[in-house]
């Protein structure tokens, strides 16, 4: 008979909900900001028929959810580096340092001598 065993993965995240620990926390985040655009934007002002304040706070959050879900597909440093590069914020362009030549022939190589460079002595006639 064969056993089936359970088997942990340990390189693989913990997930809560398919988010992990840092999403979870940044989600957390948002959410506490969309509180604070709500209680923040006054209630008289309208877009339409409907509140500001609550719209604000939903499309808040509706960009955060999936900028959060992205960090699965890459890091966050990758997505934060792909938005200065784009943005122009961080230079693209670098410039090398000057170094010295090298200089040949450099005088550590040592040639082998070859047998042609030995004096030949010819037979006298």
């Amino acid at each position: 008979m064969s056993r089936v065993h359970k088997v942990i993965v340990l390189n693989k995240p913990f997930k809560l909900w398919d988010f992990t620990v840092r999403q979870l926390l940044m989600l957390v985040v948002s959410i506490c900001i969309s509180l604070y655009i709500l209680s923040s934007v006054p209630q008289q002002w309208k877009v339409g028929n409907l509140p500001a304040n609550i719209l604000l706070a939903i499309v808040f959050f509706c960009v955060c959810l999936p900028a959060v879900k992205f960090t699965d597909l890459k890091p966050i440093n990758w997505w934060r580096n792909l938005l200065l590069y784009k943005l122009r914020i961080v230079p693209t362009t670098f410039i090398p340092r000057p170094e010295p030549g090298r200089i040949y022939p450099d005088p550590t190589i040592q040639e082998p001598r070859k047998k042609s460079d030995d004096f030949y002595i010819g037979s006298g006639s």
